[in-house]
C-alpha cells in the first residue's frame, strides 16, 4: 500500500474512533484491507457471473432463433415432384389386332385336283386333269377378340373353268403372342364351277360343298391394318350333272377332289380399335 494512503487511513480512523478507544491502528487497517479483498472478490465474481449469463443468453438465442434453425438448403431435404417424363414415341408396330369390323382382301396360288377321291361313275369319261391357278376373294368379318367369324367369297381361275366358293370363314387368332399371332382358319362354303367344267362336257352343271382348314400367321401393321399368310387345304365335293358322252343320256355323279392354296391377306380393322 502507498505510504500516503496509510497515513490518511490512520488519521481517518483517529478522527472516527477517537484517541480513547481501546483499539489499535493495525487492527483497523487489517479490517480495511479485508474489506478491500472482499469487494475485489465479489466484483470479480459478479463479472464472471455476468459473462456466463451473457454467454448462456447468446447460446439460447442461437438455438431458438428461427434464422439459426433454417436449413441452408431446404430444397434438398424436402421432397419435390419429379420432373415430367418425356412421352415415349410409339412404335409403328402394334402388339395385337383389334376391332369389331374386319374387311379382308386376299389372293394367292392354288392347285386343284377335282377327282382326287373319286371320279365320274360314267363310262368313257377320263379323269379330270389337275390344274393350277390364282385365287382371290373378299371377306367381311366380326372380330370377337381372338375369334373372328364372317362371310367370305373366293374364286379360283383355272384354264378350263372357274371354281367359286361362298360361305362362312372362321379364324382363331392367338393374340397372347405379341406382334406375330399364330392363327388357324376354317371355312364351310357352297362351291360350284362355271365357265366350263373339269371334264370338258357339254351341258354340264356342278355344285357342292367345300371344307377348308388352314394355319398361318397374322401380323399387326398399324392400329387399323394387319397382314395374314396361311397355308390352306380344302376338300371339294361336287355333284356333276350333264349328258353322257357315249349315248347322250342325262347323268348325275359325285366327284371328290382336293385343293391346296396359299392365302395372303390384307385386313382393315374398324370400330373399337384402340391404341395399345
Amino acid at each position: 500500500m502507498h505510504p500516503r494512503s496509510n497515513l490518511f487511513s490512520h488519521r481517518l480512523v483517529s478522527v472516527i474512533v477517537g484517541p480513547d478507544e481501546n483499539r489499535t491502528l493495525s487492527d483497523l487497517q487489517g479490517g480495511v484491507e479485508l474489506m478491500r479483498y472482499i469487494v475485489l472478490i465479489v466484483g470479480v465474481a459478479l463479472m464472471f457471473d455476468a459473462n456466463a449469463m451473457a454467454q448462456e443468453e447468446a447460446a439460447v438465442g442461437t438455438v431458438t432463433s428461427p434464422e439459426a434453425t433454417v436449413d441452408p438448403a431446404p430444397s434438398e431435404a424436402e421432397p419435390t415432384d419429379p420432373p415430367p417424363k418425356e412421352e415415349k414415341k410409339r412404335s409403328p408396330y402394334y402388339k395385337k389386332v383389334q376391332g369389331w369390323l374386319w374387311i379382308e382382301g386376299f389372293a394367292g396360288p392354288t392347285a386343284y385336283d377335282p377327282d382326287q377321291f373319286g371320279g365320274l361313275s360314267v363310262s368313257g369319261v377320263p379323269n379330270a386333269p389337275r390344274l393350277s391357278g390364282p385365287e382371290y376373294g373378299l371377306s367381311v368379318l366380326l372380330g370377337l377378340g381372338g375369334f373372328v367369324i364372317g362371310a367370305t367369297y373366293r374364286q379360283a381361275n383355272y384354264s378350263q373353268y372357274k371354281l367359286m366358293k361362298f360361305g362362312v370363314d372362321m379364324q382363331g387368332i392367338f393374340r397372347f403372342v405379341p406382334y406375330v399371332h399364330p392363327m388357324v382358319r376354317a371355312v364351310i362354303a357352297y362351291a360350284r364351277t362355271f365357265d366350263g367344267n373339269p371334264y370338258g362336257l357339254d351341258n354340264a352343271e356342278s355344285d357342292g360343298v367345300v371344307f377348308t382348314g388352314g394355319f398361318g400367321l397374322r401380323i399387326p401393321i398399324i392400329r387399323w391394318m394387319s397382314f395374314a399368310a396361311t397355308f390352306d387345304w380344302s376338300f371339294v365335293g361336287l355333284s356333276l350333272r350333264g349328258d353322257n358322252p357315249t349315248d347322250g343320256s342325262r347323268f348325275k355323279s359325285w366327284i371328290g377332289g382336293q385343293q391346296f392354296g396359299a392365302t395372303f391377306a390384307l385386313t382393315f380393322h374398324f370400330i373399337g380399335v384402340r391404341k395399345n
